[in-house]
C-alpha cells in the first residue's frame, strides 16, 4: 500500500479547492474562445456547406444530443459512487461527479484536473486519503480503459471483416494492437516495486517514485473494483463512454448523416479524442480538429463531420461546465460543515484501510 506521505504529497497540486469566482472566470473564458470559434466557422472563406448544414439542423435529433450528453454525465455519476463502494449519497456523488467533470472542462490539465480535484474534496469532506486518492486513480483508469477496450474491439472486428468498413490493417488492427499493449502495461503497474520515497532524495526521484505509487495502488484499486463486479462501476464506465459515443452519432444524423460504419466510427472518436490530452480548456480546438481529422480519414465527409463535432461539443462541453459550477457552490458549503465531515469519515472508519 502507497506511504501515507505519497499519497498526501500527490493527491492534489493544491490543497485547496478553486472558488466558483475563479472557476467562473475561466467559465466565461472558454465561452469566449467558443465564441471565436463561431465566429471563424461564421466567416471563414470555404466553410459554407459546414454553415449550410448548420443552419438546417434538425431540431429532434439535437434534443438526443442532449439527452445522450446528460446520460454520459450520469454515468460517471454512478461509476464514482461505485468506486467509493456506495458510502456516499447519490446527492453527494451527484455534486462531486459534476465538479469532477466540470474541472476537466474548465482548468487547462489535459483531463486530469478531475480525479486530482476528487481527492481533495473525498479528503476534506472526511474520506481517509488512503481511499480517497487511489480510488480517484482508479476512476481514472477505469474510465480510460473503457476507451482503449473499445478501441481493441472495433479495431479487431473492423480489421477481420466482421464489421463493415473499408479502412486498412493500419487503420483498424494496428491501432487495435497498440491499445491491447497499453492495456497490458498499464497492468502491470499494479506489480509495480516503488522504493520508498525519503527527504534524502533529490525533488525528481521523490515525485517519480510518488506518481510510480500512485498508479500502482490505482491499478490495484482498479483491478479489485472490476473484481467485485459492482453493476455502477462497470455500467457507468460503459455508459461514460458509450453514451458519448451516441450523442456524436445523433449529431451526425441531425446534419445529415455522413459517419463512417460503426466500427470505424467508434475508432475515428477514440482516437480523435486524443486531442482531449492538450491542455487547453476543454480541449478546445485539439479536440475538434482531432475528431474533424479522424472522422475524415475513416471517410465521413468533411462538412457533415465539421457540424457534427461542433455541435455535438456544445453539448460535451456546456454541460459540465453549468452543472459543475452549481456542484462546486455545494461542495464548498459542505465541505464548511463540520458535523458532515465527521459523518463522511465514520463511514469509511471501518474499512481498514
Amino acid at each position: 500500500m502507497l506511504s501515507s506521505v505519497a499519497v498526501e504529497d500527490l493527491s492534489v497540486a493544491s490543497s485547496e479547492v478553486p472558488s466558483s469566482r475563479a472557476l467562473l472566470r475561466r467559465a466565461l473564458g472558454l465561452g469566449l474562445l467558443v465564441g471565436v470559434l463561431v465566429l471563424v466557422v461564421s466567416v471563414l472563406p470555404g466553410l459554407e456547406d459546414v454553415r449550410e448544414r448548420l443552419g438546417r439542423a434538425d431540431a429532434s435529433w439535437l434534443v438526443i444530443v442532449f439527452a445522450c450528453a446528460l446520460a454520459k454525465t450520469l454515468s460517471y455519476v454512478a461509476a464514482l459512487r461505485g468506486t467509493l463502494a456506495r458510502r456516499i449519497s447519490w446527492r453527494s456523488s451527484w455534486n462531486l461527479g459534476m465538479a469532477e467533470q466540470g474541472s476537466n472542462v474548465l482548468l487547462p490539465t489535459g483531463g486530469v484536473a478531475g480525479p486530482a480535484l476528487g481527492a481533495i474534496v473525498m479528503r476534506r469532506a472526511g474520506v481517509p486519503t488512503s481511499i480517497a486518492t487511489p480510488r480517484s486513480a482508479a476512476l481514472f483508469l477505469l474510465t480510460s480503459a473503457t476507451s482503449f477496450v473499445a478501441i481493441i474491439v472495433a479495431g479487431t472486428l473492423s480489421g477481420l471483416g466482421l464489421l463493415p468498413g473499408s479502412a486498412s490493417w493500419i487503420g483498424t488492427l494496428l491501432p487495435a494492437g497498440l491499445a491491447a499493449a497499453a492495456v497490458v502495461a498499464v497492468a502491470a503497474l499494479g506489480r509495480l516495486p516503488v522504493g520508498e520515497p525519503s527527504q534524502a532524495q533529490n525533488f525528481v526521484v521523490r515525485w517519480r517514485r510518488r506518481i510510480a505509487a500512485v498508479l500502482r495502488d490505482g491499478v490495484q484499486e482498479s483491478i479489485a473494483l472490476l473484481r467485485a463486479h459492482d453493476p455502477l462501476v462497470i455500467g457507468g464506465c460503459i455508459g461514460y463512454l458509450a453514451f458519448d459515443i451516441a450523442a456524436l452519432a445523433a449529431a451526425f444524423a441531425a446534419f445529415g448523416g455522413g459517419g463512417p460504419p460503426l466500427g470505424a466510427f467508434v475508432l475515428a472518436y477514440t482516437l480523435g479524442q486524443v486531442g482531449a490530452l492538450i491542455p487547453t480548456p476543454g480541449g478546445l480546438g485539439a479536440t475538434e480538429g482531432g475528431l474533424i481529422g479522424m472522422f475524415v480519414l475513416y471517410g465521413a465527409d468533411a462538412a457533415p463531420a465539421t457540424a457534427a463535432v461542433l455541435a455535438y461539443r456544445v453539448f460535451a462541453l456546456g454541460l459540465p461546465a453549468i452543472f459543475g459550477l452549481i456542484a462546486f457552490r455545494q461542495i464548498r458549503r459542505r465541505l464548511r460543515d463540520d458535523e458532515r465531515t465527521a459523518s463522511v469519515a465514520a463511514l469509511f472508519s471501518g474499512d481498514g484501510r
